[in-house]
């Protein structure tokens, strides 16, 4: 197969860069011009939940985990593979803090202890008996979403395609899994296709949402987010995004895209 994937992201207004709690990640890594080519990819957008601490790092871990995974894995075994390493990831942190001269205050042990949360949308594409079409694999947990287009027509939204279905309780990823079976109570999968032409957007939930909102009333979104870094591009993602806030479109949260074409 050959792609190229772009990303795009920005915070939540009045938040810094640093701040941003989203995550995304793409294997094999592209060049220069984000092409990929060979016989698989596979891509991952993640929302962590800012009620928790190292929301982001537990998004960024979640992602890199999902790609490095093999291709079909169980997301529940993604995730609980993610889980395993957690405590690492915590105790860096911890050094990095004590190495800053801003050692972990008592009053912030409590929500270490209880770990972070993120929502996950991921997909692994495999090339068919041609490189020009394949399986394609799709796992989600939560309202973060992947849209197919084809022939200019949204022919897959998942795992919501309904604007009406994003509330404020998503199901969630947990670094510190109590349960593991109510993560597989919520995980779902989707097996579809790829071909050659297609448009896949991985999107956390907020342009997810109004992606949806957008094509409900009969528009067609994909044409505007199609534009981003090429030519044809009006102000870039950044203006797209605060020109939706400001007519209330668009919720504000941080906002992920990962778009691949095909």
């Amino acid at each position: 197969m050959r792609a190229f994937v772009t990303t795009f992201a920005v915070p939540k207004a009045g938040s810094t860069a640093e701040e941003y709690e989203d995550a995304s990640n793409v294997e094999p890594v592209g060049g220069d011009d984000a092409e990929v080519t060979g016989p698989w990819l596979t891509a991952a957008v993640a929302d962590g939940a800012s009620e928790a601490m190292l929301a982001g790092r537990w998004a960024r871990h979640l992602t890199t985990t999902y790609t490095a995974a093999p291709a079909g894995q169980d997301l529940t075994a993604t995730i609980l593979a993610a889980a395993a390493g957690w405590d690492d990831l915590e105790a860096e942190y911890r050094f990095a803090r004590d190495e800053a001269g801003e050692p972990i205050a008592w009053y912030e042990e409590d929500g270490l202890r209880r770990g972070a949360y993120a929502t996950i949308i991921g997909a692994h594409l495999l090339d068919g008996p041609t490189d020009r079409q394949g399986p394609l694999l799709v796992a989600a947990l939560g309202d973060a979403c992947l849209f197919q287009v084809r022939d200019d027509e949204l022919i897959t939204a998942f795992p919501i395609d309904d604007p009406a279905e994003f509330d404020t309780r998503p199901g969630l990823a947990p670094s510190r899994p109590l349960d593991p079976a109510k993560i597989g109570e919520h995980a779902l999968a989707l097996r579809t296709a790829w071909r050659q032409g297609d448009q896949l957007l991985l999107a956390s939930d907020a342009l997810a949402q109004w992606f949806l909102a957008q094509a409900h009333a009969g528009g067609r979104p994909w044409r505007i987010l199609s534009d981003l870094g090429t030519d044809a591009e009006i102000g870039g993602f950044a203006a797209l995004v605060d020109g939706c806030r400001t007519n209330g479109s668009l919720k504000n949260d941080d906002t992920t895209l990962l778009r691949i074409d095909l």
